[in-house]
């Protein structure tokens, strides 16, 4: 199979932009070779990484999504908010019960202010390794980016891929307790790129021209790692990430954590006459946590080029060290909003709810006669909390339906604390091994409609302090304050940044430190907030807010669709 050229000469014209506001999705199982052997792995619509969707900002779209697999799916559209409506939200069991194999759900994409790069992806088990893809959203017609038009817009999917079946390697971590099998490649646009065997026939490769600027929509769907990203000799404007636009940002390399996006401009200004690498890595701190030490590569070639990439060298590009902390803080920390009077911000200045949880890492004891579960330290089995609750997924029920109709009876609780259960030096060398025993249960978070909320999201050093990266569904949220260190709610207040934060619907709680964000509850619904590193989702780091409908029917959840498919 020849190498895959992409020449791009799609122009965007603001005001005369189109598009479908009807899509079907088909799930099902497609043979893919990766890395000298094949295998069946989910897709939707047979496409790898899956379509892209294209929309004006606030319109309203229909995904028809029939499964035709084997297996459960539920499709959740990662950074769009769904004003009222969380039905069509997609968290298996938190807003819906699985789409059945050989059924069909029609879900309606409410959009509202979100305006660049978000995407979708599967919400059950470990789905979305595979089942996931671009949402595109460009300003409405007549109106423009705040920023130069680019020359065109390239979407850069990064991604993980495991040599056996993903429903496999799930299966034997959750069976063994320990941490999973680290995957065997990193992809870009679904290629694992010259570094991997079997693979320079399939890498990605782009064309562009000297002296256009292109806009890169790069989007994090590895289910695990945090990734450098960088292209050889060339530097990335950050102009927008999770769909909302950012002060220009000029950067060597960006840090991006799994389910973020980020929207980059890259200038043609090089030698045309040479090939370059972009790449991605992981990052990576914990303590004796395994994970993947591969580089994924794509080529950049210029159009004026007229030599054979096969006979020429081509360099990597400077990427950080796996375990460069300062770098990932650094980078984050740096990102601002606009706030301009033609991009207003909202962020609360005065809080009515104030928030503190732990991000956790935990230890299980092995149960009697089944250490083959226990192959996490010491013996044990590994866990993951909130307030030292490790969430319970309802197993025949969706909580957003027992809400709803009120049978909250034995589904959930509404016990999740304000604060940690446990005050302690969160960040210590040394903790007591008493502290490292989570919690179960399903327990919620109720918040009034329209209360303003100040979360603060406090990293520990349970078993591991690590990074994680904390989405949160149904909204987006002002980050005003971070920090290394445990959070004082005394002094770190008077540092928030108030004025220009950045706004985001995923942000990565850096290891042994905390992130603080604000958000005013003003979408009636149940929606959840985990960490979207999949293996601490699996083990428990989630919980869910509920909020109350408001004092009008237009404050009220909407109705559910006539077909909500059945647990």
């Amino acid at each position: 199979m020849a190498m895959k050229t992409y020449t791009l000469f799609f122009i965007l014209l603001l005001a005369n932009v189109a598009f479908a506001n009807h899509y079907q999705f088909i799930v099902k199982e497609t043979s893919i070779e990766r890395l000298c052997k094949s295998k069946k792995i989910l897709t939707v619509n047979g496409k790898f990484p899956g379509p892209t969707i294209y929309a004006n900002k606030g319109s309203t779209l229909i995904v028809h999504v029939y499964n035709k697999s084997k297996y459960n799916i539920t499709i959740h559209w990662h950074g769009v908010k769904q004003p009222r409506n969380p039905w069509s939200d997609g968290p298996v069991y938190i807003t819906q019960c699985p789409i059945q194999p050989g059924s069909q759900f029609k879900q309606t994409i409410i959009l509202s202010d979100e305006e660049g790069t978000i995407w979708w992806h599967a919400h059950n088990k470990w789905a979305r390794a595979t089942v996931h893809g671009a949402i595109i959203v460009y300003p409405n017609p007549g109106h423009s980016y705040p920023f130069p038009k680019p020359h065109a817009e390239i979407p850069i999917i990064l991604g993980e891929w495991w040599k056996d079946s993903v429903v496999e390697v799930l299966k034997e971590f959750v069976g063994s307790g320990g941490q999973p099998q680290t995957s065997d490649a990193f992809l870009i646009n679904g290629q694992p790129g010259d570094y991997y065997p079997c693979s320079k026939h399939g890498t990605f490769k782009l064309e562009i021209k000297s002296g256009k600027t292109y806009l890169l929509r790069i989007l994090n769907a590895a289910m695990h790692e945090i990734l450098f990203f960088a292209i050889r000799n060339h530097k990335l404007t950050i102009v927008g990430t999770d769909g909302s636009y950012t002060k220009p940002l000029t950067r060597d390399f960006i840090a991006i954590s799994p389910g973020q996006t980020f929207d980059c401009l890259l200038k043609a200004n090089q030698n045309p006459n040479n090939f370059y690498y972009m790449a991605a890595r992981a990052y990576t701190n914990g303590t004796n946590v395994q994970f993947n030490n591969s580089t994924t590569t794509a080529i950049i070639k210029y159009q004026e080029n007229n030599y054979n990439f096969n006979n020429s060298p081509i360099s990597l590009p400077y990427l950080p060290s796996y375990y460069d902390t300062p770098s990932t803080v650094n980078f984050s920390v740096s990102l601002r909003s606009l706030a301009s009077k033609i991009r207003p911000i909202s962020v609360p200045t005065k809080v009515k709810t104030r928030l503190v949880s732990t991000v956790s890492i935990n230890l299980l004891p092995c149960p009697k006669n089944n250490t083959r579960s226990c192959q996490g330290p010491n013996g044990t089995r590994l866990s993951a909390s909130m307030n030292n609750i490790s969430f319970l997924t309802p197993p025949r029920y969706n909580i957003l339906e027992a809400y709803y109709y009120n049978r909250v009876k034995g589904v959930f609780g509404a016990d999740f604390p304000d604060f940690p259960p446990y005050v302690f030096n969160y960040t210590d060398d040394v903790l007591p091994l008493e502290l490292e025993l989570p919690k179960f249960g399903t327990q919620v978070k109720v918040l009034e409609y329209n209360t303003t909320v100040e979360l603060v999201l406090q990293g520990t050093n349970l078993v591991t302090g690590l990074d994680h990266p904390m989405h949160l569904h149904g909204y987006n949220f002002y980050v005003v304050g971070w920090g290394l260190g445990n959070f004082d709610e005394k002094y770190d207040p008077k540092n928030y940044n108030l004025v220009d934060p950045p706004r985001r619907n995923n942000v990565a709680v850096p290891k042994n430190g905390w992130v603080a964000i604000r958000f005013r509850a003003d979408n009636p619904g149940v929606w959840t907030m985990h960490c979207h590193i999949e293996r601490h989702l699996t083990w428990g780091m989630q919980t869910v807010f509920i909020v109350k409908n408001g004092h009008k029917p237009e404050e009220h959840i909407l109705p559910p669709p006539h077909y909500m498919p059945p647990c």
